[in-house]
């Protein structure tokens, strides 16, 4: 009898929803409850899909620097609650589904086990996921704070297949993400590494390239189904 279960892991920003706006415009509330000067959507959205630290250093370098050339822990803490608490308030206003990730997760809920793997933090992760109501299809979340290491490393992989029960030895593995990290942890983990065309990233990964292009949600149907050929 075979008893391969299918695991579905997914990136969140940029894979499953766009929060680039909402995360945006949270910076700009703290930057204006600083009383720095105002910074544009452009200038900010570069800096706030690379991580909670690359956020904090760069939408507020100009508040976190000392003027030794370094960088103000107390700041950064202060930054990180400001950031946090202004983000949770006010994290779904303008953050929805990509179209056809709905469908995409319920099919990934039938016919295996989920997790969204993401460098988000993982409280604020669990509030979007139920804000965009997509909690019944995920049976696991792992956050950028809940293991030792973030991705690109492949301990949010392997720390979500030994709580899931699953292993790459036994089983079909996906690793579903639009960003270089996402490839690499994949791909170190030994699932396969799915790029998705329509998130942040114009390029596809290189070092190391994803074993698949999904140019739409859709076409996640065809890689799951001709995996298990």
């Amino acid at each position: 009898m075979n008893s391969t279960m299918n695991y579905y892991f997914f990136d969140l920003d940029g894979t499953l929803e766009d929060s680039r706006q909402d995360m945006v415009l949270a910076a700009q509330k703290v930057r204006a409850k600083l009383g720095l000067p105002e910074r544009n959507f452009d200038t900010l959205v570069p800096h706030v899909n690379k991580g909670m630290c690359e956020l904090y250093l760069n939408c507020f370098d100009d508040y976190v620097a000392t003027s030794e050339g370094g960088i103000s822990s107390e700041k950064l803490s202060q930054i990180e609650a400001f950031y946090v608490q202004q983000y949770s308030d006010h994290i779904a206003v303008h953050t929805v589904l990509y179209s056809g990730i709905r469908e995409i997760l319920q099919h990934a809920k039938n016919t295996g086990r989920t997790a969204v793997i993401t460098n988000k933090p993982e409280s604020l992760s669990k509030k979007l996921i139920e804000s965009l109501g997509i909690s019944q299809f995920i049976d696991l979340v792992v956050g950028g704070d809940t293991c030792a290491e973030a991705k690109p490393s492949a301990l949010p992989l392997q720390h979500a297949l030994k709580t899931l029960g699953g292993s790459v030895e036994s089983d079909r593995v996906f690793m579903i993400g639009d960003s270089q990290g996402d490839a690499k942890a994949g791909r170190d983990c030994g699932a396969r590494a799915v790029w998705c065309a329509w998130g942040y990233q114009s390029q596809s990964p290189t070092q190391p390239a994803p074993h698949h292009v999904a140019s739409t949600p859709e076409d996640l149907f065809e890689i799951f189904n001709s995996a298990q050929t």
